[in-house]
């Protein structure tokens, strides 16, 4: 059995968004988040997804946003019935605020066999030294 698509006005009449602003999306990729050493890690797993339905953006020093689109195949056929329909379709979002600063000028990217990963490394700071008087 398929699962049961809600219209649009229904889902967001369901939830209070004090912004008035809406943050529908059809579904949100399963995510891992790894520090390693000086490097920050993001897999995302993005099985079907092409990778021009991608959009990284990195706002400030430590928030990354990820979205896209997952098309849903179609076959070609005038009479097709679904049976069993478990995959998911439509656009999606990711929002990930880290904690420390990220050097947005070195990321890099790479998406291969349906994961997207993304490698962040760390902003160094400048240690300052501050006598005390």
């Amino acid at each position: 059995m398929a699962k049961k698509k809600f219209s649009f006005s229904e889902i967001e009449i369901g939830k209070n968004f004090s912004s008035r602003i809406s943050t529908h999306v059809d579904w949100e990729p399963n995510t891992n988040i790894i520090e390693a050493g000086d490097l920050l890690i993001i897999e995302i797993e993005l099985p079907g997804v092409d990778k021009d339905d991608v959009s990284i953006v990195m706002q400030g020093e430590s928030e990354l946003i990820i979205r896209g689109t997952k098309h849903q195949p179609r076959l070609h056929e005038p009479q097709v019935t679904y049976y069993l329909f478990e995959r998911e379709f439509g656009t999606f979002y990711k929002r990930i605020i880290i904690d420390f600063p990220l050097d947005s000028a070195k990321i890099e990217t790479n998406m291969k066999e349906g994961v997207l990963m993304i490698q962040i490394p760390k902003k160094k700071s400048a240690k300052v030294s501050v006598d005390i008087k």
